[in-house]
């Protein structure tokens, strides 16, 4: 069936072919452990590589809202060994495991 959606990628457009996957039900659970984590790999990134500027940066990085402080037993989805989901916005946060 792919491969006949594929060579009348019309019939997609109308519906008769599914183009995307499915949707994965998603569990919600809290955090074993406080934790700060980033809206982006990148910001994380840069708390990782302030060195010696590293407050300055992490308050820079929270006042902001670059960065949030998520306490233990918050609930969230989606969670990986470096990254979550906040279910009240639905962003994706990438964790800062000190450096």
């Amino acid at each position: 069936m792919l491969r006949l959606c594929t060579l009348f990628a019309p019939l997609a457009m109308l519906g008769a072919c599914s183009t995307t996957p499915p949707k994965v039900e998603t569990v919600t659970r809290g955090l074993e452990r406080p934790v700060v984590a980033c809206r982006t790999q990148q910001h994380v990134g840069t708390l990782h590589a302030s060195g010696e500027k590293f407050q300055r940066e992490f308050d820079n990085h929270m006042a902001d809202g670059r960065c949030r402080r998520f306490t233990a037993g918050q609930k969230v989805r989606d969670r990986t060994k470096t990254s979550f989901v906040d279910p009240g916005n639905g962003v994706r946060y990438y964790i800062y495991q000190g450096g």
